[in-house]
């Protein structure tokens, strides 16, 4: 059955991640597991601080564990948990997570996607626009000439405001009448 291991790896230990990928590698191994390529690396910013460090780089490794007929699954479950309890026991993997890969895609559709991406985003940008030159007054006069003159003029009842409406009497008496009228009073 197919794996998929998950772990991650703090900043301050950048400089060692080849030997403790190697140390993952061999607990693995030690478990009669197949290492199947490829290997993903992906350095990122953390979402919340895991022992005092903000950065870290993710490395996905897919990995097979023997099958057999007498008790397979107990025999898959119990590697897994022997793989658990020993990267729990290494102090250079800050978390780590263990899955079955029957339903995940291929670690190379995940590359594949990611530099979609980054096309499409390169693709997206519009070239900058030149800065603007302050304007001058005589420029900004002209502009705003040439903007009445686009304009159709209002009439002096279109351009002011409609005042609200006083109610007079009558017209009280009005709504009152048509209020009766409607509820039948």
């Amino acid at each position: 059955m197919q794996y998929e291991l998950f772990y991650l790896v703090g900043e301050r230990q950048e400089a060692n991640l080849d030997t403790i990928k190697k140390d993952v590698e061999e607990i693995l191994v030690s478990e009669k597991a197949k290492l199947l390529d490829p290997e993903v690396l992906e350095k990122r910013k953390l979402a919340y601080e895991i022992k005092h460090q903000r950065r870290g780089t993710y490395v996905t490794r897919r990995f097979e564990l023997p099958e057999n007929e007498d008790g397979a699954e107990t025999e898959k479950e119990s590697a897994v948990e022997k793989i658990t309890k020993k990267l729990n026991l290494t102090g250079n993997v800050l978390r780590f997570i263990i899955v079955r890969a029957d339903e995940l895609p291929d670690l190379g559709a995940i590359e594949r996607r990611k530099s979609q991406e980054m096309n499409k985003n390169q693709a997206s940008q519009k070239p900058q626009k030149q800065k603007e030159q302050p304007r001058t007054k005589i420029q900004s006069t002209k502009e705003t000439e040439e903007k009445k003159k686009e304009e159709p003029e209002l009439t002096e009842a279109q351009a002011a405001p409609s005042a609200p409406k006083t109610e007079t009497k009558e017209d009280a008496k009005d709504i009152d009448k048509q209020l009766d009228k409607l509820l039948d009073i």
